[in-house]
């Protein structure tokens, strides 16, 4: 991919400029696009002055390379999770009761944005997100209805500004 993503948290979070992957369900590539960009217009945790899809970037789930790419985007979300994780050990949060004696501050700030991957908030450190569920997860059984019907979904590549 020509761009970065958020796992470079330190340089990104106050870029103005944000990638996502998201997974949609669609009968062509441009009802995905109108679904995308309806839920950025109604979503009201994340306001972006400026979405742009990036078809040349987008994927049909039809595509050969659509299940490693579903996989890849997965994982990033996965290790944004594990690098905040490790972030909060090593500020000291190691157990759950560590946790109940967060001071309000950048501890509780990175443990909010592990909630919303856990509990499927959009967020600007989402790199990927599966509209159909509102996660940024994949089950095992909702793969299995991508590919019994993989002409209805698409992976849209978006670029955002604040």
């Amino acid at each position: 991919m020509p761009y970065s993503d958020i796992l470079s948290r330190e340089k990104d979070l106050l870029k103005p400029e944000y990638h996502h992957e998201i997974l949609v369900k669609g009968s062509d590539f441009e009802s995905c696009k109108q679904r995308v960009l309806h839920f950025f217009e109604k979503y009201q945790l994340v306001r972006y002055s400026q979405i742009t899809i990036l078809e040349n970037y987008s994927l049909p789930a039809s595509s050969p390379d659509f299940g490693d790419r579903l996989m890849r985007a997965v994982l990033k979300n996965r290790q944004i999770v594990h690098n905040l994780v490790k972030e909060l050990q090593n500020e000291g949060v190691v157990t759950l009761y560590d946790v109940g004696e967060i001071l309000q501050g950048y501890k509780s700030k990175m443990l909010h944005v592990i909630t919303h991957f856990v509990d499927g908030f959009f967020g600007i450190d989402t790199f990927f997100y599966n509209l159909e569920d509102d996660t940024h997860w994949v089950t095992e059984e909702f793969q299995k209805k991508l590919y019994a019907a993989p002409s209805h979904y698409w992976i849209l590549t978006i670029k955002a500004k604040i």
